[in-house]
């Protein structure tokens, strides 16, 4: 029991040391609205697959292609997120992380508190979905974390391009982005992870 709560104990100050960035904290500090709530979702249409057309490579994501979400609501409102993808290339296996989600309540169904690893929660925000619901942004409140998602595995150029402006727009570092390869083609292109 001791050798668990040490290894804890490690693991906890390990990922604070890591985390831990003086730039980004000063950035974050700065961007602190970066990430606004859109309107008001409706839940229910918003579960589903989700494919990860961009996001801001981070420890658990940079390596992965083919990502996408995939949110079930449950009776008790709670959500379970799946995230899913191919480490490096597309002939390995599907891995990835199961999470829950909770709704805040008062906000429309835009900001989630997302479970990871007890006690540690991540609140995301909706800042946007388009009225058909084929693309959504969502991100950490302080920008910091963003991920543009699509219904299918495919985005125009234009569609993106105008994700992107609406992210700038929000005080969004849009140059930290990068683009998830959802084909076998894409692996490797400029502007992708």
């Amino acid at each position: 029991m001791r050798r668990l709560a040490a290894c804890l104990a490690s693991l906890v100050v390990c990922v604070a040391g890591c985390a831990y960035d003086p730039a980004t904290t000063a950035r974050a500090k700065i961007d602190q609205s970066a990430c606004v709530a859109g309107a008001s979702i409706d839940l229910e249409r918003y579960m589903g697959r989700w494919y990860v057309i961009a996001d801001t490579p981070f420890l658990s994501e940079y390596d992965y292609v083919g990502n996408c979400d995939e949110w079930t609501l449950r009776r008790n409102g709670q959500i379970d997120d799946e995230y899913l993808g191919r480490r490096h290339d597309f002939d390995q296996p599907v891995s990835g992380s199961h999470f829950v989600a909770k709704v805040m309540p008062g906000t429309g169904n835009t900001k989630w508190r997302v479970s990871l690893i007890w006690p540690f929660e991540l609140v995301i925000v909706t800042a946007y979905v388009d009225p058909e619901y084929r693309y959504t942004i969502r991100c950490m409140a302080d920008g910091n974390l963003v991920w543009i998602l699509s219904r299918t595995p495919e985005m125009d150029e234009a569609t993106y391009a105008a994700m992107l402006a609406r992210l700038g727009r929000m005080g969004v570092d849009v140059d930290r982005i990068r683009r998830v390869p959802q084909r076998v083609e894409q692996i490797g292109l400029p502007g992708y992870q």
